[in-house]
């Protein structure tokens, strides 16, 4: 499954064959970044493995003026007539599929955020952090879904476990300062969520993914900002 990020909102997943599709009817674009289970991180969605280019490959010399006129007059009308020829086949293996799918119709990028919570095989929780500001709200979502704010928000929950209190910004500072200066995986709190801990938090239940484990060392990276 493929997660697509343009202008800093995530869209998707898709399988290699929407991808294509979408690709193809111009709801993705080539400048788009993409991510799938696997990947290091975001890269352009022209090197994923299997997408298939050919239709805005060929097209793209002919909207620049690329091809020269006079005696390639010919090979311009022919790579026209092979783009929609492509456009249109790929128009009709997808519409296949959204019949047999039982009209099922995939959610395209347009003005739809890949933000629901997923599984944790392929899910957008694993993806990289993406680009804007590292604040807080970046993380705020992992430790509600933890049930971290149940002892460490007082204004919400009238407790505070070991004088972490998430929503008193000032005592993080102990929490989030490494032990070895530019290591955010040496911070206390990142080390309580590490499984091997002492006492590992959250106490009960399961613990945070290493991909979300790494979005709040990337937040503390940044300088843990509120």
């Amino acid at each position: 499954m493929i997660h697509i990020l343009r202008d800093g909102q995530q869209f998707g997943p898709y399988s290699l064959e929407e991808t294509n599709a979408f690709l193809a009817d111009g709801s993705l674009l080539t400048s788009d970044q993409a991510w799938y289970e696997g990947a290091p991180e975001w890269i352009p969605l022209t090197e994923v493995p299997g997408v298939a280019l050919l239709a805005q490959s060929v097209s793209s010399p002919v909207a620049t003026g690329g091809v020269a006129s006079g005696g390639n007059g010919k090979r311009k009308k022919l790579l026209i007539g092979i783009t929609a020829g492509v456009v249109v086949l790929a128009g009709g293996a997808f519409a296949g599929m959204h019949f047999l799918g039982g009209g099922k119709e995939s959610k395209k990028p347009v003005g739809t955020l890949a933000n629901d919570e997923q599984g944790v095989g392929g899910s957008a929780e694993n993806a990289p952090a993406t680009g804007g500001a590292m604040t807080f709200s970046k993380v705020e979502g992992i430790f509600r879904k933890y049930r971290c704010m149940e002892c460490h928000n007082s204004k919400e929950s009238n407790k505070v476990e070991a004088d972490l209190d998430f929503s008193f910004p000032t005592t993080t500072r102990a929490f989030t300062s490494p032990n070895q200066p530019g290591n955010p995986a040496t911070a206390p709190l990142v080390l309580a969520i590490t499984p091997g801990a002492g006492r590992p938090m959250p106490p009960n239940g399961p613990m945070i993914s290493k991909g979300e484990v790494q979005q709040i060392m990337d937040w503390i990276a940044a300088g843990a900002k509120f």
